[in-house]
């Protein structure tokens, strides 16, 4: 506000171009977007964040009449990505189609280069969704309950894969170790397909997947499910227990969510998610939604930031609790 009263008594071509200044952002977010639009997703592909954000830009796409292209930028626990969205410029054309794991549980277990607080700007939260406990279909154990009694018979001997350390794959399982006083051994692989590929040919017998991606799986024979981490049973995979019928009060679900950089201006913060959420009040993305066991968020800016703010504390509680640590 100091700056353009300074402009203002300046005589008139400076109010001019003191008016023009402060409408360039309303300008802006009308234009745009008129050039491609990049959609960064942390995660490779196969895996949840990587199907709602070809989804998504998709859609967008259509809206828009303007490419939308996502790329995936993985690594270390999806911070790699969301660290390059954290540094782009504040104009709409570099976003961020985030999963939780690289904004609320990374900043509590590696030092990251961002703040997820001050360094990134909360748009929408699109969607959420339960994991599931997958295994080879010659695993002894049927549940959670059955793998429990195993581990314990054999220490350290069963294993059990994820998408890299400090996902939530790798969480679910050392919360369910935790709780339940076992020794599993964690493999960590580059990325869900990597790992789930390692344990439908045998190689390793665990691995959680998000539930769209587990139910393909689950229903083709490939794999089979022991438990959901949802506090009640999926309606999509009814049959399976969820893991807090044999751990009370066991519960992991992901958020999935459009974010920019720091200092997004208002304006396209208020265009993007107008646009996101008249894409997810369609009928076909809310049965998409539904048939994948996923839930439609749709929150407001300021209540993503306040989701955002609160989930870093719990998974700060979590991870203390279990005594989590990256290996």
């Amino acid at each position: 506000m100091k700056r353009l009263h300074r402009l203002c008594i300046t005589g008139g071509s400076a109010l001019v171009a003191a008016l023009s200044l402060t409408a360039a952002p309303l300008a802006s977010a009308q234009a745009y977007p008129n050039k491609p639009v990049k959609i960064i997703v942390t995660f490779p592909p196969g895996g949840t964040p990587d199907i709602y954000g070809r989804v998504l830009a998709q859609e967008l796409s259509g809206l828009w009449k303007q490419s939308v292209i996502v790329e995936n930028k993985t690594g270390a626990s999806g911070t790699i990505g969301t660290d390059f969205v954290a540094k782009a410029a504040p104009d709409g054309y570099t976003l961020l189609f985030a999963a939780d794991a690289s904004v609320t549980i990374a900043p509590n277990l590696l030092a990251t280069p961002y703040n997820p607080l001050s360094d990134l700007t909360p748009i929408i939260n699109v969607a959420s969704g339960p994991f599931v406990m997958l295994a080879t279909p010659s695993f002894p154990a049927n549940d959670v309950k059955g793998l429990i009694a195993m581990a314990r018979q054999q220490p350290g001997k069963i294993t059990y894969a994820s998408s890299g350390a400090g996902g939530q794959q790798h969480l679910s399982m050392e919360t369910v170790k935790a709780m339940a006083d076992l020794n599993i051994t964690h493999i960590p692989y580059k990325g869900f397909g990597q790992g789930v590929n390692d344990v439908m040919a045998g190689h390793v017998p665990l691995i959680f997947g998000g539930i769209s991606a587990s139910i393909q799986m689950t229903k083709s024979g490939k794999l089979k499910a022991l438990g959901v981490t949802s506090a009640t049973r999926s309606k999509a995979l009814p049959q399976v227990p969820a893991i807090a019928e044999t751990l009370p009060g066991f519960r992991i679900e992901a958020w999935y969510g459009l974010m920019g950089p720091q200092d997004l201006p208002k304006d396209l913060v208020k265009k993007i998610h107008d646009d996101v959420l008249a894409i997810m009040k369609k009928p076909e993305f809310m049965d998409r939604l539904g048939a994948d066991a996923m839930d439609a968020i749709g929150n407001t800016p300021e209540e993503f930031a306040a989701q955002i703010s609160t989930d870093l504390g719990q998974w700060s509680k979590m991870i203390k609790a279990s005594k989590i640590k990256l290996e």
